[in-house]
């Protein structure tokens, strides 16, 4: 396993928050997080990184999005048929909170080297980002979730991005947001949820129509504090969840794998010190590799890439 600073010391985003990640057709790793003096100020940016292919390091951090007097958050990205690559954000009226964030969104047609204007994608106060797109046949779903209601709702594309429509809410007792979603091989929706109030159990819920309504929600053994998960389907069709599987606090932060009919191991921990560990997104590149990007103690992005093989052979128990 590899485990690095994504990024130096950041003297004018010296706190920093969710980074997400994702893979563009030659291979270049993009990432994308908010920085600024501290969480929902004013100067907060959204800022990104390169890992370029066959490289060993990251590019110098830039500023993606920058809306001045307004802070920006939640960034994630959705590849497009054609080629371009969008960026969804979050941008939050000067002096207001996430519940008056309103969602938007930019283009770029080489690969984020460049990124046309930001547009608003609609006007909804309070409706967030935070997990990746799912491509499905004839459409895409974009999870988000409604900060007001704490609930979690997909956003609904089957014109390859051109338009979206919000689905019907995701309700559970606690609340839910930051649904991560796979695809089953019954050609069902799996999604993982974050739990509200103040900690419990990830939500697991199932959709059987390509994300147009979901089965009751239903609590997990897997604990949660409140925290960002991320689930992705490996190539092979084992599931990889990395969350903190604790009821408190946002350490550790751990990897916790399972086959597809979800026989969730015991969790195995990258890091397990005092502090916050949290917000990780999972990536599996074309080659194989596992790539993952986590807010470390709110003063850097932290990277760590790693085989199946890897933590494989940290989960058997020895002979």
């Amino acid at each position: 396993m590899i485990s690095r600073p994504l990024h130096p010391p950041l003297p004018q985003q010296p706190s920093v928050h969710c980074a997400t990640l994702c893979q563009l057709p030659d291979g270049t790793l993009l990432a994308a997080w908010f920085g600024g003096t501290r969480e929902l100020a004013r100067d907060v940016v959204i800022l990104g990184a390169r890992l370029e292919s066959g490289a060993t390091t990251w590019s110098a951090p830039q500023v993606l999005v920058a809306v001045p007097g307004h802070a920006l958050g939640q960034p994630v990205f959705l590849p497009l048929a054609d080629g371009r690559l969008r960026l969804f954000c979050n941008v939050v009226p000067p002096g207001e909170r996430w519940t008056s964030a309103q969602p938007h969104f930019q283009d770029s047609a080489n690969g984020g080297r460049k990124w046309g204007p930001l547009q608003a994608l609609m006007d909804h106060p309070g409706l967030m980002f935070r997990s990746k797109p799912l491509h499905l046949p004839g459409r895409i779903l974009l999870p988000a979730y409604d900060e007001r209601m704490w609930h979690s709702r997909m956003l609904i594309s089957e014109d390859g991005g051109e338009s979206w429509r919000l689905g019907e809410p995701i309700v559970s007792p606690p609340g839910n947001i930051h649904a991560c979603l796979v695809r089953l091989d019954d050609g069902g929706v799996l999604a993982y949820l974050r739990t509200g109030g103040q900690g419990g159990f990830l939500w697991r819920t199932v959709s059987r129509d390509c994300g147009e309504s979901w089965t009751p929600p239903q609590p997990t053994s897997i604990a949660n504090p409140n925290a960002g998960l991320d689930l992705i389907r490996l190539a092979g069709g084992d599931l990889l969840l990395a969350c903190n599987p604790v009821t408190r606090g946002r350490t550790p932060l751990s990897l916790l794998p399972a086959s597809p009919n979800e026989d969730w191991r015991r969790p195995l921990a990258l890091e397990e010190g005092e502090g916050e560990y949290s917000y990780p997104t999972l990536c599996q590149a074309r080659d194989g590799m596992i790539h993952m990007v986590y807010t470390w103690r709110r003063e850097r992005i932290q990277h760590v890439c790693f085989s199946e093989t890897w933590w494989r052979q940290r989960l058997t128990p020895p002979a």
